[in-house]
């Protein structure tokens, strides 16, 4: 079973060097945990990173006729986010400007890595 403070140190090891925040939602974009200056900029960062993957993912698949979505840089004017798949969650990463897309692809990549073995075992483990 996976530890939820284990999961908080592994996010909050890559909320660093720029990166303002890091989250895992679940597939309705409810943080299921998270590193943030507070509760309530996570509540925010997660409904917009949500909302905006979902939009993505509907209109690729009616667009493009592609239903696998697997990653989503983002750059706007107040910070850079990047999205991705870990099992069945969204992980998120949001960065200051000033932080490359290369860099921040990279960490968010790395870290979606890092925690896809344990989080696919558990949902394996209770799929059985």
């Amino acid at each position: 079973m996976l530890k939820p403070k284990a999961i908080s140190q592994v996010l909050k090891q890559a909320t660093t060097g720029g990166v303002k925040a890091t989250l895992l939602l679940n597939s309705e974009g409810s943080p299921l945990a998270f590193i943030s200056d507070s509760d309530r900029d996570a509540r925010v960062y997660a409904a917009i990173a949500s909302n905006i993957w979902s939009t993505f993912e509907k209109n690729g698949k009616n667009l493009m006729r592609e239903d696998n979505l697997k990653f989503l840089l983002v750059e706007c004017e107040k910070g850079n986010v990047a999205i991705t798949t870990v099992s069945n969650m969204l992980l998120c990463l949001v960065a200051k400007p000033e932080v490359e897309l290369g860099i921040l692809k990279a960490k968010t990549d790395a870290l979606a890595r890092h925690l896809e073995e344990p989080f696919q075992r558990m949902t394996t483990y209770t799929q059985t």
